[in-house]
Parts: structure tokens; sequence; C-alpha cells
């Protein structure tokens, strides 16, 4: 973790200005024009993936192919990301990743497969990566290029998720919509993760890290989603592009509020669907 995000974090984790901080927030808030936004890198919370040996153990056990959504996919880094920890994590799981995005000219990256900086391939790989890096990519001069075997069972599309022809009912076992739902107005917020969460089965999870925290609170009680109470803390402290510049922008991330009685469903970013029984 940067020193600037622990510099972030202690300040406006000190009571004085606690609520200054949160003011500033709401103040970007509202005033702030919001914008879609493609920046992404790859690996980017990897303690995310890893309630797949925990709490979401159940998905990878091999009885039954893993189907998994990515929205708002960007480049594409995500995707790679969760499919290069699976192979390497759980080589003898079936799984295939559907990904799609609004922006055409990220989709074409995605659908390239062919990374430097300027898209996602932030340089070192942190060592806790290294091992699925090595596994993800086939080193290329100075690029990377995603493995034929991984690249073949992603399938990146353009899609806009709030489309009228947009389908994807009860489809998906783990659905990711990460990092752009914080970007929309509260309207289009509440459809979209209506749509999210339609997309996952009965039972299913899904993963949503950056959005409007109030909203994420008021929609995961309306659709009955139950968070999933695994490493909050960590995966909370690991945004780093989020936490760094608390609290300037309004797609920032508050520090934890541990006196909150919503903590859990708050700061949690995995959360499970009615099973249907």
């Amino acid at each position: 973790m940067s020193r600037r995000i622990k510099f972030n974090q202690r300040l406006f984790d000190l009571p004085p200005l606690r609520g200054l901080g949160r003011s500033i927030h709401s103040r970007r808030a509202t005033r702030q024009v919001r914008f879609q936004s493609t920046a992404t890198r790859f690996f980017r919370n990897l303690k995310q993936f890893e309630a797949l040996q925990g709490p979401l153990a159940q998905f990878v056990d091999g009885q039954a192919p893993l189907r998994i959504l990515v929205a708002g996919c960007s480049f594409g880094c995500e995707a790679y990301s969760l499919a290069g920890y699976l192979a390497v994590e759980f080589p003898q799981v079936q799984w295939t990743i559907d990904a799609f995005d609004i922006a055409q000219p990220a989709v074409a990256v995605a659908q390239r497969a062919v990374y430097g900086p300027r898209h996602g391939l932030a340089e070192p790989l942190e060592s806790t990566a290294r091992r699925y890096a090595d596994r993800l990519f086939e080193r290329k001069g100075e690029e990377r290029t995603i493995v034929p075997d991984i690249r073949k069972r992603v399938e990146v599309s353009h899609g806009d998720l709030l489309a009228d022809d947009f389908t994807a009912k009860h489809c998906y076992d783990l659905v990711l919509a990460q990092n752009f739902l914080v970007h929309m107005n509260k309207q289009d917020a509440t459809e979209a993760f209506a749509r999210i969460v339609a997309a996952a089965k009965p039972g299913g999870a899904i993963f949503v890290g950056g959005m409007d925290l109030d909203t994420k609170v008021e929609l995961i009680k309306s659709h009955h989603l139950t968070p999933v109470d695994w490493e909050i803390e960590t995966i909370h402290d690991s945004d780093e592009m989020r936490r760094s510049a608390w609290p300037w922008g309004y797609w920032t991330l508050e520090p934890l509020d541990r006196s909150r009685s919503d903590f859990t469903a708050r700061y949690s970013t995995i959360f499970r669907t009615c099973s249907g029984e």
C-alpha cells in the first residue's frame, strides 16, 4: 500500500478531520461532473479473488463449469487478471468469462489482448501477482500478450448494461461490476445494479466495488443480497486508485467507519444473491 494511501487514511480517520473529509466528498459528489473512465490496471485487487479460496469455494469445487460475467471491463485487465488467477489456483476447473464494455476503443484493446503501460500493465508487477502474470502473459518485446489457452476462454464484446436489448437473466455464477457504477447518476446506477443482480444465478456471487456507498446500501437491502463478511478491511484498503484521492473526487473511497450499524453492507464488495429455495 502506498504512503499516500496510508497518509490519507490516517489523516481523515482522525476524529477532528473525519467530518471534514465527508463534507468535502459530499460537495464534490454533488457538484462535480460525472464521467466514465477506462482507468484500470492488472491485478488491481487480488484479495477479492482470494474469496474463491474462502467463502466462495463452492464455485470452484470442479463439480460444474464456472460461468463469469465482467461488466464494464474497460481494457480487459480485470477479466484477464481473474482468468490468470483461476488458471493458477484452480487448473482443474472449467471456466469461461464473458466481458463487455460501452467504450469501443477499450473493447478493441481487450480483444487484441496485447498490453503495455498505457492499458493497465504496471511495471514492476508486485511479487504477489508475479506468478499469475507469468501464467497469463507471453512477453513480446516491450509488450505482453495474453497466452492463447486463456485468451480463448475470455469472450470480449461491446455492450451497454443500460441498453434496451441487454439480456443476461440468471446466467452467471459470478458477476463482476466494478468501478463504473460510481460514475453514474443514481437513477442509472439503480437500473444498472438491478441488471447486474438479474444476471447472477440464484445463490450466485456479485463483486461490486466502486459505487456510491449510500446508494449501494439501499440497493443491497432492496435486492435482498447478503454481504460477505470476509477480509473487508484488506479489500477496502487495497483499492489504491480510489483510496489515494479521498476525499477530493466524487469517485473516491472513504476510510472505514467501524461505528456504522451498516458496516458490513457498506464496505463489503462481495455479495450473495438469494438461493431461490
